[in-house]
């Protein structure tokens, strides 16, 4: 009883230093001091917003997609227009001394790639890859790379109108350690695909190529792998009625499922990607449709093969979103709206999944606070010690956030770790010995999950 009641204090402790601590940033599109966009951050609840940086033309403008948090501490984006050209960039900032940096020009090298519209991909090995939608050496577009260590681009497969092409999307890394993505156009239908890129060995297939009948053209979107092994996604067109689909896609078989097909009551044309909750569903959203005709908030539980719609947006409380959900350390859903809300250039939300309540957080304005976010959102990742918030230890896990595999890297003491859920539940104990270093595979741990030492330090870490 004693050690019940002690877990429930400590993840009530937990959780509170957790939600007080969570910090989202992301971009805006267009406003801000120049009128191009900005970087912002705010608290959980909306508050203690921030303007951290305002764009300019110069070095890149209009961010696109959100960010993606590299191992160096810094965030990686891209830009719609600026830089060479005044088409499209590649971009880093520091969150800690607030510096900006133009890394890469698209427009001046178009022959490796240029049109990135989505957010940039960390993979296991701490590289970054993205997807650019035009030139290359066929002109359909490219995967790229960039080395957050140097800052270097590369140009690592050129899509052609036969295997696939304009992928405008994001990629996700399976547990196989493959990237998985889909490209608009290209393929025998002229449609798109859905592709694999093997980064160890430079291998790309062709798995599976969209039609209109079961659904085709993904947009900004990218796959999901889900805790059945399958792959998710969604298409913008196409479908029994037109308007889009959500799919699986079975690696294993090579089946593709026409799984919901999206219509104008529910929900329809969405163009961001897919998220698989703690609870196990999948939640996303759609551009239009729903009572409004301004895009839907829905869950569909793959157990169950139920779609549900969750959230009508209404204008008020945003309109047209065009990217993704993301699910912070505290379990709620945060995102974006391009449009709507008191002056009609966007707002942000968040979503509780125990009390099913949407809250409006943030009205986007021009001058105050950026305008027309197109992004999700990213968090910052805290470490929280129960007993003591501004307690150190040299055991040192790390990236975090995390994708399938951690290190663990230990002092000068031997070190037992004990890995637990947010419910208090063990997922694994290590025992790490002094000065050594020992991998970890978490690609089934929950999205958000604790590493509690001997000293009583708890860290909290995050899943990609």
């Amino acid at each position: 009883m004693k050690k019940t009641l002690l877990s429930l204090i400590l993840l009530a402790f937990t959780s509170l230093s957790m939600n007080s601590q969570t910090q989202l940033w992301g971009t805006s599109y267009s406003g801000g001091a120049n009128g191009q966009g900005t970087i912002f951050s705010a608290d959980a609840s909306g508050t203690n917003f921030q303007i951290a940086y305002d764009f300019v033309n110069a070095t890149g403008a209009m961010p696109t997609g959100g960010m993606c948090l590299a191992n160096n501490g810094k965030y990686y984006g891209v830009t719609e227009l600026g830089g060479w050209g005044n088409s499209c960039c590649s971009f880093n900032f520091d969150p800690s001394t607030r510096t900006y940096t133009d890394i890469y020009d698209f427009f001046q090298y178009t022959q490796y790639g240029w049109h990135a519209f989505s957010k940039i991909l960390k993979a296991n090995s701490g590289m970054l890859y993205g997807l650019a939608g035009l030139g290359g050496a066929n002109g359909g577009g490219v995967i790229y790379r960039i080395d957050p260590t140097t800052d270097t681009y590369t140009d690592v497969y050129d899509f052609d109108i036969t295997n696939g092409s304009n992928a405008n999307g994001s990629l996700v890394q399976g547990s196989d350690g493959k990237l998985y993505g889909m490209t608009q156009g290209g393929g025998a239908n002229a449609e798109g695909v859905i592709f694999s890129f093997d980064p160890a060995t430079a291998n790309y297939t062709k798995l599976y190529v969209f039609n209109s009948a079961t659904g085709s053209s993904p947009s900004y979107g990218g796959l999901l792998e889900a805790n059945d092994g399958k792959l998710y996604g969604m298409t913008q067109m196409g479908g029994a009625n037109g308007l889009g689909v959500l799919f699986s896609f079975n690696l294993s078989t090579g089946d593709y499922t026409d799984l919901f097909d999206f219509n104008s009551a529910n929900g329809s044309s969405p163009k961001g990607s897919l998220i698989q909750a703690t609870d196990g569903k999948l939640y996303g959203m759609t551009s239009t449709g729903g009572s409004s005709n301004l895009g839907v908030i829905f869950s569909y539980d793959i157990t169950l093969n139920s779609y549900s719609n969750l959230v009508n947006f209404n204008g008020t409380n945003g309109a047209s979103p065009r990217r993704s959900l993301f699910q912070a350390s505290d379990g709620k859903l945060y995102g974006t709206t391009n449009a709507g809300g008191a002056t009609s250039e966007g707002v942000a939300f968040s979503y509780d999944l125990t009390s099913t309540t949407f809250t409006k957080l943030i009205d986007f304005s021009s001058l105050t606070t950026g305008a027309n976010p197109d992004c999700e959102f990213a968090e910052s990742p805290m470490a929280v010690s129960v007993n003591n918030l501004n307690a150190q230890s040299e055991l040192n896990i790390y990236p975090n956030p995390a994708n399938n595999y951690i290190t663990i890297a230990n002092g000068n003491n031997d070190e037992i770790v004990q890995f637990t859920d947010i419910l208090g539940r063990d997922l694994a104990t290590v025992k790490v010995i002094a000065l050594g270093k020992t991998t970890l595979d978490v690609s089934t741990y929950p999205s958000v999950f604790f590493a509690k030492m001997h000293s009583g330090v708890v860290k909290k870490i995050v899943k990609k």
